[in-house]
């Protein structure tokens, strides 16, 4: 059975991956030239040239690749080399201009990991003394991250769009809205964009200064969490306003094709969807939990209580990774709490991170019927279903690698910390933080961390964001080596 399987898989072909990674790599480097024109806006001119100059070579790397003559048609494990090539050169090219912030070159590579793949965490303790276009950079990268290169140059550049159906094979998941690739690229980056003005224009008119509330949006929208703040959140001492942050995260968490349903079938249909009502029910939740929490072990009052538990709830149920409170300080059972809900995170696509709402619905639904088929007589037939349609056994395939997959890289990342004798909990905090993409610490990540964990906590970051497989797709040998589909 295996050698008949062997038989019928593909190496990828070369060219292929050449010429729709060059495509992405024009796209990367013209969105490298608004933090090249934020520089030059605030007379940073060391690092605007820093800027221009990987704009500069990233086109210079791509233009020989784009008249390479391919198939519209692309394989899926080229669809992932591609997606992982992309996220790793679009951190890569960020080091250097980070490097000009007078960051060493691991946290520079850290900054920039953490901002492609929306996460948040950061060992930079002095923001308010950084460069504008650094803080401006950081967001920006969590805004077309969040929103996948792929979505961007489907829009931008108008290709043959059947190259990157599989690409977009996860952006539109269980999604049937849009008719066609480069419908449903523009619609996703129509909402996003105005899910974006809405909020930047929201903050303005509640005071917060022009540059401060663009930051936060790109950071609060792509469920990343960069702030320009040494406290985080806590820096705009407005309750008021952290809540419209925090909400504008929220938005980011739900399946961005679900808005144009909303437009086309109104709101009722978005408490319609299995999903996204159990993503309100677990904000809520953890929510309530946090608040009684907080409330007996923090010494703190039961409205102060209710204001942090709610911001953290969302904070961690979305994967935005915003905080009002240090969570190093936290205690334990908070810890606990967050731990859960950061490794549910939110729906399937969105931006948020995590196992995802979707895939925690379908491993309880089988769970519960594990448990009821015990009472079910023998030869009766009990199809597992999830909002009245049948899960497919392919879904209940890729949930339980995914779940395993998940576990096994948490557990190996996990190890090394308490190796090096950090605290299991804050450990565990901080692996599960950044492999679900969320941002939040419990004091683990600092300028003082060792380097392998530093890169430990990379792999997490890239891993969480491309849901593993990928990367899993990259390392594996006969991806590269075996036989090839011909090139015509």
């Amino acid at each position: 059975m295996t050698e008949r399987i062997t038989s019928l898989m593909y190496a990828i072909r070369f060219p292929v991956v050449f010429k729709y990674t060059a495509q992405l790599t024009l796209v990367q480097a013209g969105l490298i030239l608004l933090p090249f024109c934020v520089a030059l806006f605030y007379a940073e001119y060391t690092l605007a040239l820093r800027y221009f100059a990987m704009s500069g070579l990233l086109t210079l790397m791509a233009l020989p690749f784009l008249r390479l003559s391919v198939p519209g048609r692309i394989q899926t494990n080229e669809a992932f080399i591609i997606t992982v090539i992309t996220f790793l050169m679009g951190a890569a090219v960020m080091v250097y201009p980070f490097m000009g912030t007078e960051l060493a070159f691991l946290d520079a590579l850290f900054e920039a990991v953490s901002g492609i793949t929306t996460t948040g965490l950061s060992t930079v303790t002095e923001l308010e003394s950084k460069p504008k276009s650094f803080l401006f950079a950081r967001a920006w990268m969590q805004w077309y991250g969040g929103l996948g290169f792929v979505v961007l140059a489907i829009a931008l550049m108008m290709g043959q769009p059947s190259a990157y159906r599989r690409l977009l094979g996860q952006e539109v998941e269980h999604e049937e809205i849009i008719v066609g690739i480069r419908s449903h690229a523009r619609q996703v980056t129509w909402v996003y964009l105005l899910l974006t003005v809405f909020a930047t224009l929201l903050l303005y008119l509640w005071g917060v200064d022009g540059f401060t509330a663009i930051v936060h949006v790109l950071s609060a929208v792509s469920t990343g969490g960069f702030s320009s703040f040494n406290n985080n959140l806590a820096g705009f001492d407005s309750w008021s306003i952290e809540l419209i942050v925090s909400l504008t995260g929220l938005l980011g968490a739900i399946s961005f094709p679900l808005y144009y349903r909303l437009y086309q079938q109104g709101f009722s249909k978005l408490l319609s969807v299995t999903e996204t009502y159990a993503l309100f029910f677990l904000i809520l939740g953890v929510a309530v939990a946090l608040m009684l929490i907080l409330s007996i072990t923090g010494g703190l009052d039961y409205l102060t209580s209710l204001q942090q538990a709610l911001l953290l709830a969302i904070s961690a149920q979305t994967t935005t990774g915003f905080s009002s409170l240090n969570s190093a300080l936290l205690d334990p059972l908070v810890l606990g709490v967050l731990i859960f809900s950061m490794a549910v995170g939110g729906d399937i696509g969105s931006t948020a991170g995590g196992f995802k709402v979707l895939r925690f619905l379908i491993l309880l639904r089988l769970m519960h019927d594990t448990i009821q088929r015990t009472a079910t007589a023998e030869h009766a037939v009990c199809e597992p279903q999830l909002a009245a349609k049948a899960i497919s056994p392919e879904e209940i395939s890729s949930v339980l690698s995914l779940l395993g997959w998940f576990i096994v890289l948490i557990f190996a990342s996990w190890l090394p910390f308490i190796a090096l004798g950090y605290p299991p909990l804050n450990a565990l905090f901080e692996v599960v933080s950044a492999t679900a993409t969320v941002g939040l610490s419990a004091g683990v990540t600092q300028a003082g961390l060792q380097p392998a964990l530093k890169l430990i906590l990379c792999i997490d970051m890239l891993a969480g964001r491309l849901e593993m497989i990928a990367l899993l797709v990259f390392l594996y040998p006969k991806t590269w080596f075996g036989r090839r589909i011909e090139v015509k």
